[in-house]
């Protein structure tokens, strides 16, 4: 494994396959062998940290020759010092704080060690190039076992554009695997633990509300893009099979062919970030739910001003039939998108724009037992978007990384006391709009997405050959037909009638006696029948 010198090589790795003494070595030998060479590990936390350091003194205490080359070691930083002026150090990026991996800005090296990448928070990344940004001769050695996730470790890969050497070594790879191991791990872990922990496949994130697999088949089903490819898309296309992709971008002088079965999403975020919007079709022939745009609106001085008129802009051009708006931070553009629609009546914006606050509940009508239920309105939103991935009804362009990595990126952080899951609040307002634009299809075209169902009305009388019998009849006819009396009212005007005096409080009532001292009234009452007059038994029918 370690014969390859490569400046960028990365380790996907399952269990137990010795990928801690492999990082070792990688920084160990160059440090002992090179002269002033600064070497930086780099993990997740901190118990990882010193486990590599814990493995390195070990092999130094092992070795008289390499310990006498050691000048001074210690934890806190993690550091080794060595007679050739080398060093190894070790920092953590704080995963778990979000910090960014603040503590590695304005670290020198010429060897950066990554271990458990896939652990590490994005932003992570982006801090620990920054130190290779340096020379072009710095190398990156990273290594991880899979989580699931298309992050950066994914991407070093899979991704050729990255230019990283993979070596994939799944559990099997140890030579002390047996198949009693095997078993072992199959019973103690779930399937998807399996492929992550064993196999060293990616498979699906635990954590993701999205199956990653059909977020990725979900882009090759139709070769096309919205937007203009970039110099580096366009560089991938040449250097892969030189076809270039179907470009619908439409503009007042190419308008896009009209679709009544389109729906916008709209997600409003005046501080954190920009307000996003989402153009969902449905495409007739494929039978799926096609996005053929994606809008970002900038933050900037008129931020929500923006908006609306961007919305404005997007309705006459692609011509939607429902727009769904957040109104989390929308109840503005809201109106004044519907005071739009009243002085232009032909944009037909009054009707067709729709608020949903996500934090209340959505009434919907159970498919199974037709009875009226209410729903938290963003888990159903986002259950029924998911549905439709799971069922292969997404198309998604190829080359919208962006759209992409937020649907990948997307997970429950927390369940509150009630139940009701908490989703990732970053970098996932495209989400949010996708799932407003779908929502849309899920209402308003409920016949095309079959999740839910609306309630049907009938106008036609069918007649039926069964017999009610004609003495049942009459009973029935009977029994409607009497004038109904309520029994307390005599009771009640018997002596006190006068409102004026006793209004709604109670009052007893004397009830006459006979000579044996009961009730005259009860004695000589007698049981009806429980369903009514005439009947025996306790169904009328």
């Amino acid at each position: 494994m370690l014969r390859d010198k490569s400046l960028r090589k990365v380790y996907r790795c399952g269990r137990r396959t010795g990928k801690t003494e492999t990082m070792v070595i990688e920084g160990f030998h160059p440090a002992f062998t090179c002269k002033n060479f600064r070497v930086l590990y780099i993990t997740p936390y901190e118990n990882q940290v010193n486990l590599i350091f814990m493995r390195i003194r070990e092999i130094i205490n092992d070795s008289p020759l390499l310990k006498a080359e050691v000048i001074r070691m210690k934890n806190n930083p993690y550091m080794i010092e060595l007679r050739n002026g080398s060093v190894i150090m070790g920092f953590t990026t704080g995963a778990s704080s979000g910090s960014g991996g603040s503590s590695i800005r304005g670290q020198r090296a010429d060897l950066l060690l990554l271990d458990e990448l896939d652990y590490m928070a994005e932003n992570d990344f982006s801090t620990v190039a920054m130190i290779a940004g340096e020379r072009s001769d710095i190398r990156i050695v990273a290594s991880s076992t899979p989580t699931g996730k298309r992050g950066t470790f994914y991407q070093m890969c899979k991704n050729p554009l990255w230019h990283y050497s993979e070596h994939y070594h799944p559990s099997m790879d140890n030579p002390n695997w047996n198949d009693k191991m095997e078993e072992q791990f199959k019973a103690e872990l779930t399937q998807s633990q399996y492929e992550h922990e064993i196999l060293a496949e990616f498979g699906t994130e635990e954590s993701g509300v999205f199956d990653k697999d059909k977020v990725d088949k979900a882009t090759t089903y139709q070769y096309y893009t919205y937007e203009k490819l970039t110099d580096l898309q366009k560089q991938s296309i040449e250097n892969s099979s030189g076809c270039y992709p179907d470009e619908l971008i439409y503009d007042s002088n190419n308008l896009p062919p009209y679709n009544p079965f389109r729906c916008m999403g709209v997600d409003f975020d005046k501080y954190q970030a920009s307000s996003s919007i989402i153009i969902l079709d449905f495409d007739v022939i494929m039978r799926k739910f096609k996005v053929i745009k994606r809008i970002e609106v900038p933050r900037g001085e008129y931020t929500l001003d923006n908006a609306v008129n961007m919305i404005i802009q997007v309705n006459d051009l692609y011509k939607p039939s429902w727009i769904y708006v957040d109104r989390g931070y929308g109840d503005y553009q809201l109106e004044r998108l519907h005071i739009y629609g009243d002085e232009n009546p032909s944009s037909g914006l009054k009707n067709k724009v729709k608020g949903w606050q996500f934090k209340n509940n959505i009434e919907i009508i159970d498919p199974v037992t037709k009875v009226k239920t209410k729903e938290p309105m963003k888990p159903f939103m986002v259950n029924q978007l998911t549905i439709s991935f799971d069922r292969e009804r997404i198309i998604l362009s190829p080359f919208d990384e962006v759209l992409h990595k937020q649907l990948i990126d997307y997970e429950v952080e927390r369940v509150s006391q009630s139940g009701v899951p908490i989703y990732t609040s970053k970098n996932e307002h495209y989400v949010d709009a996708l799932g407003l634009a779908h929502l849309a299809f899920v209402l308003e075209f409920p016949e095309l997405t079959a999740m839910i169902k609306k309630p049907e009305f009938s106008n036609k009388i069918v007649h039926t050959n069964v017999s009610l019998g004609q003495k049942r009849v009459m009973n029935a006819f009977r029994e409607i037909s009497e004038p109904f009396s309520n029994p307390w009212k005599k009771a009640s005007s018997n002596k006190h009638d006068s409102d004026d005096l006793y209004g709604d409080k109670p009052y007893w009532t004397k009830v006459p006696m006979n000579k044996n001292g009961g009730s005259s009234s009860v004695r000589n009452a007698h049981w009806g029948s429980r369903t009514g007059k005439g009947f025996k038994g306790r169904s009328m029918w």
